[in-house]
């Protein structure tokens, strides 16, 4: 039984683990945005309505397209687009607030698009394996705890 015991222990480790470096991957833009992220605004050029089908394309999924163009800190004009749910209302003015990366590699977004999912798997995973490393140390300790220090001879 202790077997059983200590071998699902280590089955939810790797699960926790693993989804501990998926949700690291798919955070990493919002890292990014973080740390060097710019917002500024942005010209809405285009915005068209698409429909999506489902996997086994029995459903149908209405999503807008916003198409911008901006100015980085550069000067150099850029265009980006994002996806948004059909009842997004477009701004009057024509312009939008975005958050964009600077440099030749550099992505946009509109501003407040986060991936709340990836985030949100981050943070319970990074907090399974600090409950998960924080009782690895306290059975380790406990069995190391009555032992007699050796005798170097």
């Amino acid at each position: 039984m202790d077997h059983e015991n200590e071998l699902a222990r280590a089955k939810w480790l790797m699960l926790a683990a693993a989804i501990f470096l998926v949700s690291g991957c798919l955070s990493w833009d919002e890292l990014i945005y973080l740390i060097s992220g710019r917002e500024t605004q942005a010209d809405v050029t285009k915005a068209v309505e698409v429909t999506k089908r489902g996997r086994l394309g029995m459903s149908e999924r209405r999503r807008l397209t916003i198409e911008y163009a901006f100015a980085d800190t550069d000067g150099k004009r850029r265009i980006g687009t994002d996806t948004v749910s059909p009842d997004w209302p477009l701004p009057e003015g024509g312009k939008v607030a975005i958050q964009y990366t600077a440099g030749a590699d550099g992505s946009s977004r509109l501003a407040g698009h986060v991936n709340w999912i990836g985030l949100t798997l981050f943070a319970l995973s990074l907090g399974a394996m600090g409950i998960f490393g924080f009782r690895l140390w306290r059975e380790a300790s406990e069995a190391t705890r009555d032992q007699k220090p050796r005798r170097k001879t």
